[in-house]
């Protein structure tokens, strides 16, 4: 599912009872807008160790955001007892509101003042079943970006003599095969084993080590 290296901003929501916490999943979050209030949601949930654990998605209305908002509503809601949970979206809404805004608007009791009128934040519904989730597990947010920065050498016909001289060649040597991973426990992955390192036990306010290529290359 992780294919390349992204860019990433990590927002924790830190849960009050870490010692309670038995269990840790990456949770990916995402949508599909298909007009301005219609679209797909989907969430995919696996262990550490990369295993399938749950995978659903809809066809729902609502923006984008809104649709994001709840592929990570109904995945959070999948989960049973207190977990360790990194989220990963590419939704900045989502992971923003995560870390900056959820706090504001649970004091407020989910309503905000507008024009001398007291109503209800954007998604309280939603947002409202999130803080219900963060009060059972531990979410870490990670707010997963990319860029294209190349598409590629363009195919060009080649010249006849140059296709005669394919033809004549070969190919009936086996393919190598992809070199096993090392280690037969815990994530199977670089990127994965990076995001969820030490998410039981670290602290929200511990400065974070910056990603970089090393982190994808494996150990001998």
């Amino acid at each position: 599912m992780l294919k390349t290296p992204p860019n990433m901003a990590r927002a924790c929501v830190p849960h009050a009872h870490d010692a309670e916490i038995c269990s840790e999943y990456l949770l990916v979050c995402e949508a599909k807008a298909s007009s301005l209030s219609e679209g797909t949601w989907h969430f995919s949930l696996e262990s550490s160790d990369g295993q399938p654990v749950f995978d659903a998605g809809d066809v729902e209305l609502g923006d984008l955001n809104r649709l994001t908002l709840l592929a990570a509503v109904r995945g959070l809601e999948s989960i049973e007892g207190p977990s360790s949970i990194t989220l990963l979206s590419h939704n900045r809404y989502l992971v923003r509101s995560l870390s900056d805004s959820l706090p504001r608007w649970r004091e407020n009791n989910f309503v905000w003042e507008h024009f001398g009128r007291r109503i209800d934040v954007q998604h309280a519904d939603l947002w409202r079943r999130v803080d219900r989730a963060l009060s059972i597990h531990r979410v870490e947010a990670c707010l997963v970006s990319s860029r294209l920065v190349s598409v590629g050498a363009t195919p060009t016909a080649a010249p006849a003599s140059e296709k005669q001289n394919f033809e004549d060649i070969r190919v009936d040597s086996p393919h190598h095969k992809p070199s096993a991973p090392h280690g037969a426990n815990g994530p199977q992955d670089q990127l994965r084993r990076w995001l969820m390192r030490g998410n039981p036990i670290e602290s929200p306010h511990e400065p974070r080590r910056r990603f970089t290529a090393k982190d994808l290359i494996e150990s001998n």
